[in-house]
């Protein structure tokens, strides 16, 4: 069997370049993307996978989620409204906005239900905020 080494003089000009590029890139992907760990012990650890959508609005919970949710209700109502604004009912019937289009048009800020990971950051929307966006698409 033969090792083959490479001696760092002797590799291409962007070869260390690139490799640094890729681990940077890499690096900021995982920042970005988990904005939170999720909860310690989520009640619902495995997800229960929601329903195909028939409409421009789905009840949702947190054991649709799993560790993916976050928010310190366990259920709700995604919805879809006109100009793709994802938003999310609470159970006392409040809308609360998933993305910058339901801010703009007026729709409550959801930060007061966010809740917090194990490492001590808010959970991410992502997961919740896809769903929501997916209901735009339905043509019930």
């Amino acid at each position: 069997m033969t090792v083959r080494t490479w001696r760092i003089d002797t590799l291409p000009r962007n070869a260390g370049r690139t490799g640094l590029i890729c681990m940077i890139a890499g690096l900021l992907a995982t920042c970005a993307c988990g904005g939170g760990s999720g909860p310690k012990n989520p009640a619902h650890p495995t997800p229960s996978p929601l329903p195909a959508p028939t409409s421009s609005s789905q009840a949702i919970r947190s054991e649709n989620l799993g560790y993916l949710w976050p928010l310190t209700v366990d259920h709700g109502t995604l919805e879809c409204r006109p100009g793709d604004q994802a938003v999310f009912i609470d159970p006392g019937g409040a809308a609360y906005a998933l993305n910058d289009n339901a801010s703009d048009a007026g729709v409550a800020d959801i930060e007061p239900l966010r809740a917090t990971g194990a490492d001590h950051d808010k959970i991410s929307l992502g997961a919740l905020r896809t769903r929501a966006l997916a209901l735009c698409h339905v043509h019930g």
